[in-house]
């Protein structure tokens, strides 16, 4: 019994989600309300994020991003505000971000799609040197491009 009561709660939620979603297609006021509900989600739930999440948590300046790709594409692209900490570079460039980033701060590693593993690279790095909050948005740059959201390069 107590299984069951513990797996539906994962299950509420994201039906929960689900409706917000639908919902705040229809009424703009809901629109702050999925935000919200996804940031929540968002920092409760380990491991990946999906396109939703993700957004949620930039527009609420909720999160420091981090792109895990080469510095060269990096700087041809890349989501607007995020930093360059590449998988190939990263032993180079982390301690430039240590003491930039406390090891309590939300980020969100990226890089070009899901079948890509640099972010899950860098984002197994980063939990070995402390950092406690490290969470992977699975589609990438490319899911970020082609939803038309913020990039710059």
């Amino acid at each position: 019994m107590l299984l069951n009561i513990m797996s539906e709660k994962p299950l509420r939620k994201k039906l929960f989600a689900t409706v917000i979603v639908l919902l705040s297609s229809i009424s703009p006021s809901l629109s702050q309300l999925h935000a919200a509900e996804s940031v929540a989600f968002a920092k409760e739930e380990s491991g990946e994020l999906d396109l939703s999440a993700t957004k949620a948590l930039f527009d609420t300046h909720s999160a420091c991003f981090i792109d895990a790709r080469s510095e060269y594409v990096y700087y041809k692209s890349h989501i607007k505000g995020a930093i360059s900490l590449s998988d190939s570079r990263f032993d180079e460039q982390f301690p430039d971000f240590r003491q930039k980033k406390s090891i309590e701060t939300l980020l969100v590693v990226y890089c070009a799609e899901a079948s890509c593993g640099k972010a899950r690279s860098v984002a197994k790095k980063l939990i070995k040197n402390g950092y406690r909050n490290v969470k992977v948005f699975s589609g990438g740059l490319i899911e970020w491009a082609h939803a038309g959201f913020p990039m710059e390069g």
